[in-house]
């Protein structure tokens, strides 16, 4: 038997830990079968991949599914039935979890769906095919005309798990400059009710296990991310793996972590005060400083402090601060949402992230969403276009502002001036990217250069302040430029 076991991933610098983990999981058969991993991403060229997944010819090929490539896998689920109608086709993959009697109909060529997490369903599957059974009746396998039930695959002894990575897999990695995952965790205490783990018991890798598998993460160099929903929600564990990776510090070696803002104990802080400047990453979901928002998706926690550790953090300067603010969220209007976004500017964290609600199908606000009057698109990734509170024409001016603060503010440049002006703009910070995000359709749908930029803020800025801006667009471009002079064109 030939398995094809294949992940789309959103970008090439991505990679996908359930496939190493689906790997491993299928070594301990006593007769495993021939099994081959292939990664992609969604802008790899469509035929191309078609052809070398054609030309392996497997009896099964599985493909996780997620928000960012089920559309993507519908098409190629249809064309690799018609080319291979005698390969089995497997989904699995929280979005295949989520909806998967949908997707049944969906996609005519579709055998089956993985249900939940597939570490023991996965080689017990396998080696039933192996003995002949077409579509065994397995807890976690919705098969096509089988009246089987729902219910998702039990959860494998995250203790017993293996290290996910081969030294092999982690060569293959390092060569293609790959970010690599790894979970020391899984599910989340918190009930969030748009989070697809509002449902989930967390669970944790034993601790030693973590710290023992920690070096050989180290070794591949490159960063490092950590895709526990909340880091720092058990502190002694998080203080051990941050003493821990501190130990491990190399060049060009970086780890990212996932946290909450609140509560957090002085002796974390402190060690991530020592870590070298960009060595450790930290995102930071505030979502909302709203209250009734806040309430309405079941968060909560002290913002005052929090915000006073943030501070205290970026101006320190030696840990990379990335915020989360979601646009969309019930209550949430666009004054109140402004104010947060200015809040939060003002903070000057290294990327502010201007995310949009999605109604993920199966967590607690899919089920609310009708009642509380929230209108999404019902294609993936389920974007909300409209609440009782903010309009449809809103949110989509949200979205243009969005991809100006990333081409602006996130890509690191001009960050005095941005900061300057975000303060002195008369209609508010949010106001100000809405001005840039008009200034760009200046220069067509592509990426603006360093220049281009330079000549927008200018345009912008020096009729209200000449000298003032001038002064600042000087000294980001010569931070930026090794003191090369600015050489501004306006048009």
């Amino acid at each position: 038997m030939k398995v094809v076991l294949c992940a789309i991933n959103s970008s090439y610098i991505h990679s996908n830990p359930a496939l190493f983990s689906l790997k491993r999981a299928v070594e301990s058969m006593e007769q495993p079968p021939h099994f081959v991993t292939r990664q992609y991403s969604v802008n790899f060229p469509y035929d191309m991949m078609l052809s070398e997944l054609y030309e392996e010819r497997p009896d099964i090929a599985a493909f996780s599914a997620y928000i960012w490539n089920i559309a993507f896998l519908e098409r190629l689920l249809s064309d690799l039935g018609t080319l291979l109608p005698q390969t089995m086709l497997l989904l699995g993959g929280p979005e295949a979890t989520a909806r998967p009697k949908e997707l049944l109909k969906r996609c005519p060529n579709l055998a089956g769906v993985v249900l939940g997490e597939g570490e023991l369903l996965w080689p017990n599957l396998l080696k039933q095919l192996q003995q002949g059974k077409k579509k065994p009746p397995l807890p976690g396998m919705l098969w096509r005309g089988h009246k089987c039930s729902s219910t998702e695959a039990p959860f494998p002894d995250f203790a017993l798990l293996p290290f996910p990575y081969s030294a092999q897999d982690l060569a293959d990695i390092k060569s293609g400059r790959h970010i690599i995952y790894y979970e020391s965790s899984r599910g989340c205490p918190y009930k969030c009710s748009f989070c697809a783990s509002a449902h989930s018991k967390l669970r944790e890798r034993p601790l030693d296990k973590v710290l023992r598998e920690l070096p050989k993460l180290a070794q591949t160099g490159g960063q490092i991310k950590f895709v526990d929903r909340t880091f720092n929600i058990n502190p002694p564990r998080a203080l051990a793996i941050t003493q821990a990776v501190l130990d491990l510090y190399q060049p060009g070696l970086s780890w990212h972590f996932e946290i909450s803002p609140y509560n957090l104990p002085q002796e974390l802080l402190d060690l991530w005060a020592k870590a070298p400047p960009g060595y450790i990453r930290l995102e930071a979901g505030v979502q909302s400083l709203h209250k009734p928002s806040l309430a309405a998706i079941r968060r909560q926690g002290d913002w005052l402090q929090a915000k006073q550790t943030l501070k205290n953090l970026l101006e320190k300067d030696n840990v990379q601060i990335h915020l989360d603010l979601i646009a969309g969220l019930p209550e949430e209007t666009p004054a109140t949402f402004a104010a947060a976004f200015a809040e939060l500017h003002a903070l000057a964290p290294h990327y502010l992230q201007l995310g949009f609600l999605k109604i993920l199908p199966g967590t607690p606000l899919s089920f609310e969403a009708a009642e509380r009057g929230l209108l999404y698109s019902a294609y993936p990734p389920y974007q909300i276009l409209k609440t009782p509170t903010m309009e449809g024409g809103e949110l989509l001016a949200l979205g243009k502002i969005a991809k100006a603060l990333n081409a602006f503010y996130n890509s690191g440049c001009f960050s005095q001036t941005l900061q300057k002006a975000a303060k002195l703009w008369p209609d508010g910070a949010l106001n100000l990217y809405g001005a840039l995000a008009k200034a760009m359709q200046e220069y067509g749908p592509g990426g603006l250069s360093l220049i281009a930029k330079a000549e927008v803020l200018a345009k912008l800025l020096l009729p209200i302040n000449y000298e003032l801006y001038l002064n600042l667009l000087r000294f980001d471009w010569q931070s930026r430029q090794n003191n090369q002079p600015l050489p501004l064109v306006l048009r």
